[in-house]
């Protein structure tokens, strides 16, 4: 088996979806150490929709992002999501293959738009949104294509917004029960968030990537302090997650991985818009941990990355990987 794993045993009543698949997921785990992966594929499952800004509209949504950013780095990246029989799921699934996402477990819905959220952006360049609902990403399969291409990758990476709708929901369930290695970025919306739901999440994920606030919320709903030492120290004995990402904006960010904490004090950039700028971080960070890097590189480069998104507009700006990865 290539990739990474980790040992879990974590409270099999927490593990997204019912006991079958919780006992499942947590039966199969095994110890394993990083190992090196010449050529990695990555599976990012979600949303996919269209930002609309003062700008104009621009595609997007978390997992798409990632899986973007993931092709730009030279990883094979592979996008389960959903869009509409629509003109903005034809534009959508034509832009996929444009960026280099491998798009053949991409869904088609037959009565469900494309996805939209209407962003406004504040004064740091920070977004918030309103989600149309339904949208075709509400409605994504677990088709047994797509699960095999899950039970191939060597990292499979989701969040929240798109578990919604009890479909989708019960669909990820299928999917995490196949997947090797787990990366779980929350991506809070509101009003989406279920504190139940984000611990079943929680509970199934060998790496999580939380921003400061998302930290706070899950120390809370976890019983425990709001430092990244103590929040670490509960997931790895509840849950046994063997690495913790704390994201903290212009103040860099924390990594615990392979039993040690690195720090990154972050990058100076004139912020455009922050839309994006996690996704990179999280798609450069588990690119490079795949490649065996050092955590402290690994940050590095993963906060270079995103200060260079935030300094451009859109969430997928031009840029050389070989500026951050070589």
């Amino acid at each position: 088996m290539r990739g990474p794993a980790s040992a879990h045993r974590g409270d099999r009543r927490l593990c997204l979806g019912d006991e079958r698949t919780a006992a499942t997921i947590v039966a199969t785990r095994s110890p394993r150490e990083w190992r090196r992966v010449q050529d990695p594929t990555v599976v990012c499952i979600g949303e996919t929709l269209w930002d609309v800004l003062p700008t104009g509209m621009h595609l997007g949504g978390a997992p798409f992002n990632v899986a973007a950013h993931l092709a730009r780095l030279g990883v094979s990246s592979i996008l389960i999501s959903r869009v509409g029989a629509d003109d903005l799921g034809s534009a959508a699934l034509r832009r996929a293959r444009e960026l280099g996402i491998e798009t053949p477990f991409m869904q088609i819905d037959p009565a469900l738009p494309t996805g939209e959220a209407r962003a406004v952006l504040d004064r740091s360049g920070s977004a918030r949104y309103d989600f149309t609902s339904p949208a075709a990403w509400d409605a994504i399969e677990a088709t047994s294509s797509a699960l095999q291409a899950v039970a191939r990758a060597d990292v499979v990476i989701f969040g929240t917004l798109a578990q919604r709708s009890p479909p989708a929901r019960a669909a990820l369930a299928k999917f995490l029960q196949a997947a090797r290695w787990r990366v779980f970025d929350p991506n809070l919306r509101e009003p989406y968030v279920d504190r139940g739901l984000c611990l079943k999440l929680l509970s199934c994920a060998d790496l999580v990537k939380f921003n400061e606030e998302e930290a706070r919320r899950f120390a809370d709903w976890l019983g425990c302090a709001d430092d990244a030492q103590s929040l670490q120290r509960m997931l790895a004995q509840r849950y046994r997650t063997s690495t913790l990402c704390i994201t903290r904006g212009a103040r860099g960010a924390l990594l615990y991985h392979g039993g040690a904490w690195t720090e990154h004090a972050g990058v100076a950039t004139q912020v455009v818009d922050t839309i994006g700028a996690g996704d990179a971080f999280l798609a450069l960070l588990v690119a490079q941990l795949l490649r065996r890097e050092s955590a402290e590189a690994a940050l590095g480069r993963a906060a270079r990355l995103a200060a260079f998104v935030a300094s451009r507009p859109g969430a997928v700006p031009e840029y050389d990987a070989a500026l951050f990865t070589g």
